[in-house]
């Protein structure tokens, strides 16, 4: 190596005259790029690694706190030198060795007497190609596109018409008005129209006909129900922990109900960010809203036995990061804890100044095996009150039996005999009879049980006060480099901040005394930065169309989808901004575009120029997800219990998850809506699984979509179908005056439209045919009809419209 690095060094090194007559020249032009790429990052500013500045001439005289970094002349007696040799304890950089030829260069400079520019200078790192990628540019005002001939109302449709011009495409026709209200229904509620509502639709022609059907799904209860499930999956949201110790988190469901209280109030989306990373540090209202909203920190999976408890910490902050970096940036940022991120402009550096934040934060109340998460209270006044009254109440009974405890305890040694006796007698041995006088010691033993009993109801009847999993502040401190990921091994000490490419001009300070938890959640939520809005308005465009402008929509880096129509992505997003974050707004926006109005028409034209269909040239037919699924089967059935909030889930909290871990969880069978199903990490619900439910222990921001057998094998043999459709089949019966009519009414209700001709004549016969069958098993004409029915109803809601959106 030394032969190598001596080889190298002699085709760098000019002689004494070369370099003092051209030894600046070879600062700017070698060394001067070097310093900036490898050693600003850390070296400069106010307060630099060691004190030691190698932006400046002036720095680079005045050395650090362990001296000169270099003698001109001299390499082997230089620190500098010694440090990027790797020679001796002192390493630089830290991880990996320079190359050799870059030793080469900074050792030949110091041998030549290391000249430089006679004024001072600071240097900037260099900017790798990757900090210029699309994504971390300032988002854009792109002007709205002029078409020629008719302009579009709708500014998206502008957008989108422009590129399939640009293409030499057409868009689909339109789709008629009872497959976009199915497919609006669905999307904003998650539930289909009945037939009244259709009805009503379809008989009203005026022009704002389709945006008061959309102000009216806005306006349900259960648009939250339907959006928020969207941010459930993004949130990690589980009813137990899951990992090694599967315990129940009871408290779990006040962060659900707090996301969907969120989005049917239409919270600004920047205010849903503050309150989920920084809610305890903001105002407390009565609800404790923001503090139930920092559950978002907690709900993810633990290692609870964990044998080092500061592993354990660090896999939780990990974990943390992971989440905020793919929920609210579309950012991956796991693998800088162990190196910089290979793609992306995102140093260890920059890991360990987030990582600084989250272990400022308590969301712990150790680390203990097992170890216990943090639940805070969120009680009342009036609750307090009265638990307060009850503590008082109960307080009074328990000096009640202490005292009536004594006089029995004085009365037993003053009537030892009396005492033998009832001994006696509870374990059946002949014993003299017992004075029957008052203030017997039986009379005295049964007033203390008595007043026992008392206490124990008092003290079971007493409010238990409501709490939640949420965050707090901790033990403020910067976090020091983990070498290679381990806590064990520790390089520089890294100050608290946000990611260096993403800063800005003005990064947040972060206060000495407090974990920097509100600054960072108002920088990720300033309208100024890159990334917030666009990934947003990216994730409410995906689940409307299928697929976002970036197809992937977890993955704004490098490595990720460019967008398909960026002028449209950075218009979306500057609108959202200018609406004030609002989340309804946009779905109006969208929802009635004459873009989301097309059909799903096919065209060869169109698969042949687009087969992915990336400029939209018409929409995606796509299936529905696991729990409109379930929900449009309930609400076939007639049966659908739309109550909301609360618990479902069975089990005491921190205690194992009932069936866990030899068993398996199965109460799942409630006719609530499926967002308050429970959510049992590693014991999913089996028709969740069957229709891609989204893994409860990674944030996911896009489900997958199959067609595999199993979904078919639901649809043929899975007690829920067969509940629903015997309930469908009852109140068809019941609710219809005729077969004809009953046939009309069941297409109306599991598919949106009318039956043809065709159809009415399949179903009769098919009705007939099945009668005629069961009549052969002599059964009851009620349970023949009923049963008939029934298979005729399992048959229409197995068929593909009804499992998916066109």
């Amino acid at each position: 190596m030394r032969l190598l690095l001596s080889g190298i060094l002699a085709c760098f090194v000019l002689t004494d005259s070369a370099m003092a007559e051209n030894g600046v020249g070879y600062f700017e032009k070698s060394v001067r790029p070097l310093l900036a790429n490898r050693c600003v990052s850390c070296h400069s500013g106010d307060e630099p690694k060691s004190g030691l500045r190698l932006d400046t001439v002036a720095g680079i005289r005045k050395g650090g706190k362990r001296g000169m970094p270099l003698i001109p002349g001299k390499p082997a007696q230089s620190l500098l030198i010694r440090a990027v040799q790797h020679d001796g304890n002192l390493k630089m950089p830290p991880l990996n060795k320079l190359p050799a030829a870059e030793v080469a260069i900074l050792t030949a400079w110091v041998q030549a007497v290391a000249a430089m520019p006679a004024s001072d200078f600071v240097l900037a790192a260099k900017q790798p190609a990757s900090a210029r990628h699309w994504a971390f540019q300032p988002i854009e005002n792109p002007t709205i596109p002029r078409l020629a001939g008719r302009q579009p109302a709708n500014p998206i449709d502008a957008f989108i018409q422009k590129s399939l011009i640009e293409s030499g495409l057409r868009p689909a026709s339109s789709a008629d008005k009872r497959t976009w209200l199915r497919r609006v229904s669905f999307d904003l509620v998650g539930l289909p129209p009945t037939p009244e509502e259709i009805e009503a639709f379809f008989r009203d022609d005026s022009p704002d006909a389709p945006a008061r059907v959309v102000d009216r799904l806005l306006a349900s209860p259960h648009y939250g129900e339907r959006w928020g499930r969207h941010w459930l999956d993004l949130a990690r949201y589980a009813d137990s922990n899951g990992m090694d110790e599967n315990l129940v988190q009871a408290n779990a469901w006040r962060y659900r109900d707090y996301v969907v209280d969120s989005f049917n109030s239409d919270k600004a989306f920047n205010q849903f960010i503050l309150e989920q990373i920084a809610g305890d540090l903001l105002p407390a209202g009565e609800s404790h809203d923001s503090l139930i909203a920092t559950g978002f920190l907690s709900l993810g999976p633990k290692m609870l036995a964990e044998d080092d408890p500061v592993k354990m910490q660090m896999d939780i902050v990990d974990e943390q990061i992971d989440t905020i970096g793919k929920a609210f940036l579309g950012m991956t940022f796991g693998c800088a804890r162990c190196h910089d991120h290979k793609f992306d402009p995102i140093s260890m550096s920059d890991y360990y100044a987030l990582a600084g934040i989250f272990k400022s934060t308590k969301v712990m109340d150790h680390f203990k095996v097992v170890a216990r998460w943090s639940e805070r209270s969120i009680a009342t006044k009036t609750q307090l009150e009265a638990r307060r009254t009850a503590d008082e109440a109960i307080a009074g009974k328990r000096i009640d039996v202490q005292n009536a405890e004594r006089i029995l305890s004085r009365f037993l040694w003053a009537n030892a005999g009396q005492y033998i006796a009832l001994v006696g007698q509870a374990h059946r041995v002949p014993t003299p009879a017992l004075p029957r006088e008052k203030g017997s010691v039986k009379d005295l033993a049964q007033a203390v049980k008595v007043l026992r009993d008392e206490k124990a109801a008092m003290e079971k009847a007493a409010p238990a006060l409501p709490e939640a999993m949420a965050a707090a502040e901790g033990k403020v401190e910067n976090l020091r480099i983990h070498l290679r990921g381990n806590h064990l091994t520790l390089g520089a000490e890294i100050r608290r901040g946000v990611p260096q490419i993403l800063a800005g001009a003005q990064p947040p300070t972060m206060p000495a005394k407090q974990s920097g938890r509100l600054q960072f959640a108002e920088w990720l939520a300033s309208p100024g930065h890159p990334l917030t809005a666009r990934v947003i308005v990216n994730r409410v465009w995906n689940w409307h169309f299928g697929a976002g402008l970036v197809r992937s929509t977890d993955n704004f880096g490098v490595l990720g989808d460019k967008p398909s129509h960026p002028e449209l992505l950075d218009w979306l997003a500057r609108q959202f901004i200018e609406d004030g974050w609002s989340i309804k707004t946009l779905h109006r926006r969208i929802v009635l575009s004459e873009t989301y109005w097309q059909s799903t028409k096919w065209s060869a034209e169109g698969v042949d120029k687009d087969p992915e269909n990336r400029l939209l040239w018409r929409f995606n037919r796509q299936r529905l997800d696991a729990e409109s699924v379930r929900d449009a089967l309930l609400a076939a059935g007639g049966n659908l219990d739309r109550a909301m909030r609360g618990s479902l889930m069975q089990g005491n909290n921190r205690a194992y998850v009932p069936g866990y871990p030899n068993g398996i969880y199965d109460r799942y069978d409630f006719p609530r809506r499926s967002i308050y199903l429970p959510v049992v990490r590693s014991m999913l619900y089996d028709v969740f699984q069957a229709f891609d439910f989204a893994d409860p222990s990674t944030a996911n921001g896009e489900r997958v979509s199959t067609t595999v057998a199993p979904q078919a094998l639901f649809a043929m043999n899975s007690k829920l179908m067969h509940d629903q459709s015997r309930n469908f089949a009852e109140r068809l019966i019941r609710q219809s005056p005729s077969p004809s009519e009953a046939i009309r009414r069941a297409y109306e209700i599991a598919l949106g439209r009318p039956p043809s001709m065709v159809e009415v004549h399949r179903a009769e016969a098919f009705l007939k045919s099945v009668t005629t069958q069961l009549q052969a098993q002599k059964l009851l004409p009620a349970e023949t009809e009923l049963r008939s029915w029934q298979s005729f109803c399992r048959a229409l809601l197995s068929c593909n419209e009804f499992f998916f959106i066109e």
